[in-house]
């Protein structure tokens, strides 16, 4: 990441301590960011919550390094003070009497964030299971830990001595590497689980994959997306509690929650989004339609060293080309699974979606084939997907210890792509970089869609 520096002009808001005695101020702002929007982004949130409202930019974000503030005391303080904390800030400002200045003003937040109210209000909603299953009911009694990714199938395949790296769902770990996710070691029977169904629905639901490689059949392929779409839904239901939560915290008027407000429209719209489609893959399951769902399935004989499973509303295509506009709330949003499968010999890559969504999702796997015809290998460019847009994942210690330290941390990089809030999205994130990282080979093709250029699909 690099260093940039901000400077924007601001106001008080009535709630800012300084409010009385401060009509205006400089923002001197040091920011460690992947990018100049999204330290711009940054600058401005974190100004917001310490109830300051913009009212020009002064300086752009400009990077800079240590070289540039060598001569300045307070500058290079608060350069190395952005090292160590992800960003730093110093208001100057002048007075209302127009007689006197204050500055630079310590940096002070009249709503500081309560890190164990947060920890504690997340731990009681993942806590708090409901069974997600389409005929749920007052007979869902004994809710469990269910996996998203199969334990005995694909987790304990990739395991060693029982432990796989995923992501790092710590909060004092995100605090210490600045906000930046991370991977950590964790025992398989923890990962990935969610408390979104029944013991009794989740083993009847999900028989036909838990026990039986994928073939695939059209059942095999509906209950792999289901699953993904179940606990994306579980999450997403728990995140806009957590926003619900914070925005019952600070007044209405304060400049940070209205952070939170804009968080709580976006969430509100992908859950709205989510809910329908599960309502569509409800449907398909109760009528046994199986052919509703739509699949592109690529068959590797080699030893899986990643497992993942997840779901994204797709807004570019391999290519870099735009598919939808996910700011436009006016508009149903088509949305596509992904996911990791044994089968009898080695493990397949699963490409998902409602018949709903084809709209998108055909012109997503059509590029897909675009990259194929022209570099013979689709293998980095879903390796770039699946690390970007999927952070329910599990990688083999074997691999990942023996990777070289500059590709795990390209890796570990790119895990970000979704996770940051800052940044916005580069249409060609898929088109470049973790070039020949994953190793992957795919022997076969199966699909059921169009022309039928690749295998036929058994089932």
């Amino acid at each position: 990441m690099s260093t940039f520096f901000v400077k924007l002009q601001v106001l008080p808001a009535e709630i800012n301590p300084q409010y009385a005695l401060v009509e205006g101020a400089f923002a001197f702002c040091w920011v460690v960011e992947d990018s100049a929007p999204a330290a711009y982004n940054k600058a401005c949130l974190y100004i917001s919550k310490d109830e300051w409202e913009i009212a020009a930019t002064d300086t752009f974000p400009v990077e800079v390094a240590k070289q540039d503030f060598e001569d300045q005391g307070i500058e290079l303080a608060q350069y190395l003070k952005a090292q160590e904390n992800g960003i730093s800030i110093v208001y100057a400002g002048w007075s209302r009497d127009g007689k006197t200045s204050r500055g630079p003003v310590p940096l002070q937040r009249s709503n500081r964030f309560d890190l164990n109210a947060y920890v504690g209000m997340q731990k009681k909603l993942a806590r708090k299971g409901r069974c997600l299953h389409l005929d749920s009911g007052s007979r869902c009694e004994k809710i469990i830990s269910a996996h998203s990714i199969q334990k005995n199938g694909q987790l304990a395949s990739i395991a060693d001595k029982g432990h796989v790296y995923t992501v790092s769902k710590n909060i004092g770990t995100l605090k210490k590497n600045d906000g930046c996710l991370s991977l950590e070691k964790c025992g398989i029977s923890k990962v990935s689980t969610f408390r979104g169904f029944c013991k009794t629905h989740d083993a009847q639901l999900f028989s036909p994959v838990d026990t039986s490689p994928l073939l695939p059949t059209g059942q095999q392929v509906l209950l792999y997306a289901y699953r993904s779409m179940c606990r994306e839904l579980f999450v997403k239901e728990n995140t806009l509690g957590l926003i619900e939560s914070q925005l019952a915290e600070p007044p209405e008027t304060s400049p940070g929650c209205r952070f939170f407000q804009d968080l709580k429209t976006g969430t509100t719209f992908g859950l709205e989004n989510l809910r329908r489609h599960k309502a569509d893959f409800d449907a398909s399951l109760r009528s046994k339609t199986y052919a509703d769902i739509e699949y592109t399935l690529f068959v590797s004989k080699k030893k899986p060293f990643l497992a993942f499973s997840g779901l994204f509303f797709p807004e570019f295509d391999f290519l870099g080309r735009h598919l939808q506009n996910l700011a436009d709330h006016s508009r149903r949003l088509d949305l596509i699974t992904i996911c990791s499968t044994p089968m009898d010999s080695g493990w397949g890559f699963l490409f998902s979606w409602h018949k709903t969504s084809s709209k998108a999702c055909a012109e997503f796997m059509r590029s897909l084939a675009t990259v194929v015809f022209q570099s013979g290998n689709a293998a980095d460019a879903m390796f770039r997907m699946v690390v970007s847009n999927c952070e329910n994942l599990a990688i083999s210690p074997g691999w990942w210890e023996h990777l070289q330290k500059d590709k795990r941390d390209e890796v570990s990089a790119y895990l970000m792509h979704g996770a940051n809030i800052f940044a916005p999205t580069d249409p060609e994130y898929m088109t470049k970089d973790l070039e020949g990282i994953c190793q992957w080979s795919f022997e076969n093709v199966l699909t059921n869609v169009g022309r039928r250029m690749l295998n036929k699909p058994r089932g």
